[in-house]
């Protein structure tokens, strides 16, 4: 091979790789300004729809592939929570979401972001789809697993929260696990409001009210992140909305 044919072969690899990366850049800078122009707690959805084909673009690059399936797995994630869009379609977002973390997932099993994303999205498939297909799809048995292997103990303390109990045939989930997980994950990460949400609305679950104020106020102190700002801004109001909804509870015994 000529010397001009290796720096041709140079330039093209080069010029690969920049395309990549401005993909990957301009996927991430949409990813970071995701909270821009939204209405209230619902993002804009073409703000989304840019970073999400962004992403796609990039993963045609192998020097970037794992950031950029990282990065559509959360933008999906994200699309699904804040982007309005028609209640009969959920399931089909939903299913969207699952099957490409899976995929991501498969593929890069330590990225602890994809695992995460991965088992929430599983948790939030088996919940919907119900127990029948929730134990057929083994969804119980995936998320601790995945959240296992990733020490992720708020999708840990959530599955066991919230996953189908079948007795006789399931022996998870398990309420005293979820307590154990969700006070590991607050005491792992305290600047997640959610961890304060999920624990809180277990301690009403087991009628302990008096602890679920102490961390909704201990939540709402946190304010909110300038990097998280509508996911911290929904879970301010789900710290609000479940503290009314104990308060009243509260009046109703006086």
């Amino acid at each position: 091979m000529g010397k001009f044919s290796k720096i041709l072969i140079t330039l093209n690899l080069g010029l690969g790789l920049a395309v990549a990366n401005e993909n990957l850049r301009m996927a991430d800078s949409c990813y970071a300004a995701r909270a821009e122009n939204a209405y209230g707690d619902k993002a804009d959805a073409k703000n989304v729809k840019q970073m999400i084909s962004a992403y796609k673009l990039a993963m045609e690059d192998s020097s970037v592939q794992e950031k950029a399936t990282e990065g559509l797995v959360k933008s999906l994630y994200f699309s699904l929570r804040f982007v309005p869009f028609p209640k009969n379609k959920r399931m089909e977002h939903l299913d969207t979401l699952y099957r490409t973390a899976e995929a991501a997932y498969n593929k890069y099993p330590k990225n602890k972001e994809i695992a995460h994303i991965y088992a929430t999205s599983l948790s939030m498939w088996g919940a919907e789809k119900g127990p029948l297909q929730s134990v057929k799809e083994g969804v119980a048995a995936k998320v601790r697993d995945v959240a296992t292997a990733a020490n992720d103990y708020q999708i840990l303390g959530r599955a066991h929260q919230l996953l189908p109990y079948i007795p006789l045939i399931l022996s998870w989930p398990d309420k005293k696990l979820a307590d154990k997980f969700l006070t590991k994950a607050l005491e792992q990460d305290p600047k997640d409001i959610y961890n304060y949400f999920f624990l809180a609305e277990l301690r009403f679950d087991q009628k302990r009210y008096a602890d679920a104020l102490d961390l909704i106020d201990r939540g709402l102190a946190r304010g909110v992140r300038t990097n998280n700002f509508l996911e911290d801004k929904r879970g301010r109001w789900h710290l609000k909305e479940l503290q009314k909804k104990i308060n009243a509870k509260l009046d109703k015994k006086l």
